[in-house]
């Protein structure tokens, strides 16, 4: 009888979904759970897995077709005020205001200055390495949102209740990374992620 490994392994090779029972194949888990301020939810945190190695497997799952995202001007404001994303993908930012916006980033992992548009008009930006890039506009100083860049798909942004879900998160004893706006990076240890296994993991950002 093939074992689970090679169940995913043939997956991976024919580049087809591999199911087991009815559910994901395994040798991989999921790290999931809620990010507080206080007690309260905590929105737009961005979680991460760090610490796995290399291997061959997880290095084919790095490999994912670059992505693009919004994050749109409207009512003065950036939506959403935080977009995370990997190396080589491209966010655009479409002005749907009245006014003219330019949208600039200095002092980050990713400068740029896209230049005053006007409304109606988009211009995009291809973020190139990992780091944290703050947005900002010349036009509007209230402005303001962050693109984190990772250099792998394991993370995830959470919700309006602070709820976050990483899935295919590769097995072994890994850390969490919690990133949010002006504040220190958390770092949360992670015992071991077994084979199909769901790690819970509750963070409130003010505890220790």
């Amino acid at each position: 009888m093939r074992t689970l490994k090679t169940l995913f392994l043939v997956g991976l090779l024919v580049g087809l979904p591999t199911a087991v029972n009815g559910a994901e194949a395994s040798g991989f888990g999921i790290v999931k759970g809620t990010i507080t301020i206080g007690g309260k939810p905590a929105p737009d945190a961005v979680v991460s897995i760090e610490g796995f190695s290399q291997d061959p497997i997880k290095a084919q799952m790095l490999h994912t077709k670059p992505q693009k995202k919004i994050i749109d001007q409207r009512n003065l404001k950036f939506i959403p005020t935080v977009a995370a994303i990997m190396t080589g993908e491209t966010v655009d930012f479409p002005n749907n205001d009245k006014s003219w916006h330019n949208v600039y980033s200095k002092g980050g992992a990713n400068d740029f200055d896209l230049g005053l548009y006007a409304s109606g008009k988009t211009r995009s930006k291809k973020f190139d390495k990992p780091g944290v890039s703050r947005i900002l506009c010349n036009a509007h100083p209230n402005m303001e949102a962050f693109v984190v860049v990772k250099e792998h798909p394991f993370f995830s942004t959470t919700d309006s209740r602070g709820n976050y879900e990483i899935k295919n998160v590769p097995l072994g004893k890994l850390r969490v990374e919690i990133w949010y706006p002006n504040l220190d990076v958390r770092t949360e240890p992670v015992p071991l992620v077994r084979d199909g296994e769901v790690f819970a993991l509750n963070v409130d950002l003010k505890k220790r």
